[in-house]
């Protein structure tokens, strides 16, 4: 049923968020490189796909995506970057998996673009962190997720938000609203499809290219958010990035 959706989803995610004047031509090297992404799922068991390392359960939307840890203390802008992004200094976990290939997942899982969400803490005083109206998935709530963090610690499993690893640098404590992420899902410019670029993945400072938002209040601060070192285990740990449907 997942193998049935590839040809939607890539039209989908081709399209989505170009000017209206370009969607007709989309940059041939971002096409080229979805339908490369598209050629990569597998079926592994009944039900349960792999598109490069990333493990998609259909029944449940549940996505796992294997990451390391790159630091545990440092001002952070992003929580997730590919291994070569512009911003892993500033980012908690790199994933060698393609941004690119994460944007299919999420699509293939039946997660739906849309920006609406992310700035609904803004201070109607502040500046807007992109000038676009926000766009809407066509079910509502389906660009919402949960996102966890899991790893081994000796014989045990841990489980936990991947908020737990954030903090607010002024309250020195993780926000109660940062346990929601916006799949915005990220465009494709005259250079290419833009988290593939930036390697920007998920961003806690608003990223428009970024594939998924924080939706915390202060997110348009690039100086508010650092980790949470006590919470986060030791760098170069293996981890898995659970991304479920937001409750």
């Amino acid at each position: 049923m997942l193998r049935s959706l590839l040809a939607p989803a890539l039209l989908l995610i081709l399209l989505a968020d170009l000017p209206a004047q370009d969607a007709a031509k989309p940059n041939p090297d971002a096409k080229a490189q979805f339908a490369e992404a598209q050629k990569l799922v597998k079926q592994v068991s009944p039900g349960v796909y792999d598109l490069n390392g990333i493990q998609i359960t259909a029944a449940t939307r549940e996505l796992r995506i294997p990451c390391d840890i790159l630091h545990q203390k440092l001002p952070i802008e992003y929580a997730l970057c590919h291994e070569t992004g512009e911003k892993v200094h500033e980012t908690v976990l790199e994933t060698k998996v393609r941004p690119i290939q994460i944007q299919l997942a999420l699509l293939l899982a039946h997660y739906e673009p849309g920006t609406l969400g992310i700035l609904d803490k803004l201070d109607p005083k502040e500046e807007r962190p992109y000038k676009d109206a926000d766009t809407a998935p066509k079910t509502p709530g389906a660009n919402r997720l949960a996102i966890r963090v899991e790893w081994k610690d000796g014989d045990k499993t841990k489980n936990v938000p991947l908020s737990d690893f954030i903090q607010d640098i002024e309250k020195r404590k993780t926000p109660d609203d940062l346990d929601t992420w916006i799949f915005n899902g990220s465009f494709i410019d005259e250079t290419g499809f833009a988290a593939e670029v930036t390697g920007s993945i998920i961003s806690t400072y608003v990223d428009r290219g970024a594939i998924i938002n924080s939706a915390a209040k202060g997110n348009q601060r690039d100086d508010l958010w650092i980790s949470m070192p006590s919470n986060i285990p030791p760098e170069e740990t293996k981890v898995t990035l659970i991304i479920t449907p937001a409750k």
